[in-house]
């Protein structure tokens, strides 16, 4: 009987001196994070009163600190969060007031890798206090896509043998690389993408997705299969310009020539008109006659018949009835 009592006075004690259960727990130690890109670090907590909950008591504040600024216990700034501070950053809260406190980190950087401890305060003061130590270590690297030839020399042409492999310097066992070509999933996995023979349909965009529990991250890069027939760029530049120039060309040739089309029937009808028009023969009034005016009558031709022609010789003397004189006219309308 004397045992007995004495092991509940223990218990009666110790609920005394210890009236709080507070705590934090982290399921990560390590968590790798790829830079630019988002990840988030879980976390939880809780805080109990003996012998019995009391509801009255409330989480009023909550504390992220990283240990490369902060070097105590997270009590004093700096703070990458503090919920009572409104500020913007990269950092983000995304837990409650009850028991989630998962900080989410965006745009990371290779300055945010260190350890990192949460702390919260509650309504009963100085008691409901509390940081969980030690806190889970960020890591951040790169990720990288590399292009590995096992045959073939200079630009990569049919036939090629090649490794696309995907590389993150920290690594987790829940880490799983996607392949995509042309934001299209392939099917398949793994760091190491093969091509035993490429063809110039293997070319495009192949992206690398890096993903884990935690974070994830991405990289694409480029792969062009040259043909058989495949001409140089350069050549191609050169056959294209030519191309265009002589385009250009034949346009201003077309331009000018529907320019001129309206001009041409006016100079054609002034030729033809110079053409058909006979010379005129200048002809000299009869004696008493009026001299026509211009525009109204005009002597074509006078064909005039002398018939005193005698041993070669012309007489200039003329006789009105031995000279026949005939007149055609042409009215000018």
């Amino acid at each position: 009987m004397k045992m007995l009592q004495l092991v509940t006075i223990l218990l009666t004690l110790s609920g005394v001196l210890a009236p709080y259960d507070l705590g934090v727990n982290y399921p990560d130690n390590l968590i790798c994070a790829v830079r630019g890109f988002s990840v988030s670090i879980p976390c939880s907590y809780y805080y109990y009163s003996y012998p019995t909950s009391n509801p009255s008591i409330q989480v009023i504040q909550k504390l992220w600190c990283s240990m490369n600024s902060n070097t105590d216990v997270c009590m004093n700034p700096p703070h990458v969060y503090n919920s009572s501070s409104i500020t913007t950053s990269d950092f983000e809260y995304a837990g409650d007031d009850k028991s989630n406190c998962t900080l989410l980190i965006h745009n990371v950087q290779f300055s945010y890798s260190g350890e990192y401890r949460f702390r919260f305060i509650t309504t009963d003061v100085p008691s409901g206090r509390f940081t969980g130590k030690p806190g889970p270590t960020l890591q951040v690297a790169d990720l990288k896509v590399s292009l590995i030839r096992l045959s073939g020399i200079g630009t990569l042409k049919q036939g090629d043998s090649l490794n696309l492999t995907c590389d993150v310097n920290c690594t987790q066992s829940s880490s799983q690389f996607v392949w995509s070509k042309n934001n299209e999933r392939l099917n398949t996995s793994g760091r190491v993408l093969h091509f035993p023979a490429v063809t110039v349909r293997d070319s495009g965009n192949y992206t690398c997705t890096w993903k884990t529990n935690r974070a994830s991250g991405s990289e694409t890069i480029s792969l062009l299969v040259e043909g058989e027939n495949h001409q140089p760029n350069w050549i191609i530049a050169v056959v294209t310009s030519g191309v265009i120039f002589i385009i250009l060309v034949l346009l201003g040739a077309a331009i000018c020539n529907r320019r001129r089309k309206p001009d041409a029937p006016e100079d054609n009808s002034r030729n033809a008109g110079e053409q058909t028009q006979s010379p005129q023969v200048k002809q000299l009034p009869l004696p008493n006659e009026e001299v026509p005016q211009q525009g109204e009558v005009t002597y074509a031709t006078v064909c005039a018949k002398d018939n005193n022609l005698n041993n070669g010789r012309v007489h200039t003397e003329q006789k009105k009835e031995d000279i026949s004189v005939i007149y055609s006219t042409v009215t000018i309308k």
